[in-house]
């Protein structure tokens, strides 16, 4: 769907409120209560007001949503939305409040909300898996001179799954088996095959996964093993590490601790549905939008 078909499609703001409520409900006349769960509440017509008929509380159509407390229309939000999950390396927040008049300090607000629906789901992996660290910290060049060669990278830690072509990353405080171990067992099943390069965090992962290694400082980068019908290798996990860091150093040139892992669901979330049409992608991100909340205080704070 192109940007002018979808800009025909939600035209303006009932048309939204229609469409969000078909995704939330199946339409205003099932709305949810989401102070009491009761499914039976009183629609106002003309209005984006329900009352529920058993805690007899009011609600809209943006309670207990990621949207709850934004003055902006859903027009606006939507087409945020949109362009951001369709752009491969994103949009700037300065681009973002140009295209949908809003000023730079409310399109960076919008999209670390729009970023919080954004994850990679709590299943683990089955199957063949690679994994590898990395560090992210903006470079030298696009730091101020005051910042510039301080110790400010982040370690972070990617898997990705070859049969579903899923990946999950997610920050860490340092690359030690202490934290690396932990983040692998939570996420590939007991038993899984792993792919990883000869790191030594790693040589323990052989006591509950079936463990391959590739040595990079040999120049190793692909190996075939008679003894297993696929290739080891982790370019796979690195070419996404290679996205991430086109799109963070390309687009937002620096990604701080304490926003590094929006920035990696964020990435995620696109190479998670690159097989899917941008529309398609718009309609996913829906699927994860209640019961998120996220305060600008605490962004800044």
């Amino acid at each position: 769907m192109s940007l002018m078909k979808f800009q025909m499609k939600f035209k303006d703001e009932q048309t939204c409120r229609d469409w969000l409520a078909e995704k939330r409900w199946g339409g205003h006349d099932k709305a949810v209560c989401p102070h009491c769960n009761h499914n039976v509440c009183y629609v106002h017509t003309g209005i984006d007001r329900y009352t529920c008929q058993s805690c007899a509380k009011q609600f809209s159509i943006r309670t207990n949503t990621i949207f709850e407390g934004s003055r902006l229309p859903l027009v606006k939000w939507y087409i945020a939305i949109y362009l951001f999950t369709s752009m491969k390396k994103g949009i700037s927040s300065i681009q973002l409040g140009k295209y949908i008049e809003v000023t730079q300090k409310t399109a960076w607000f919008m999209l670390h909300r729009i970023r919080e629906v954004m994850n990679s789901g709590n299943s683990p992996f089955d199957g063949i898996t690679e994994v590898d660290e990395a560090y992210f910290g903006g470079k030298e060049g696009n730091k101020h001179t005051i910042n510039k060669f301080k110790n400010e990278k982040t370690a972070v830690i990617g898997l990705v799954n070859r049969d579903t072509k899923q990946v999950k990353a997610v920050a860490i405080p340092n690359a030690d088996k202490e934290n690396l171990l932990p983040k692998i067992g939570c996420n590939v099943k007991i038993g899984a095959t792993i792919v990883t390069d000869t790191y030594h965090a790693y040589k323990n992962l052989k006591n509950n996964f079936k463990h391959f290694t590739i040595k990079h400082s040999a120049n190793e980068y692909v190996r075939l093993d008679s003894k297993v019908a696929f290739k080891i290798h982790t370019n796979t996990i690195e070419g996404f590490w290679s996205q991430v860091k086109r799109g963070i150093y390309g687009i937002y040139h620096w990604a701080s601790k304490k926003h590094i892992n929006r920035y990696l669901n964020e990435y995620a979330f696109r190479y998670n549905g690159k097989e899917n049409d941008d529309f398609m992608n718009f309609i996913n991100w829906f699927g994860n939008c209640e019961g998120k909340k996220v305060v600008y205080s605490n962004l800044i704070g």
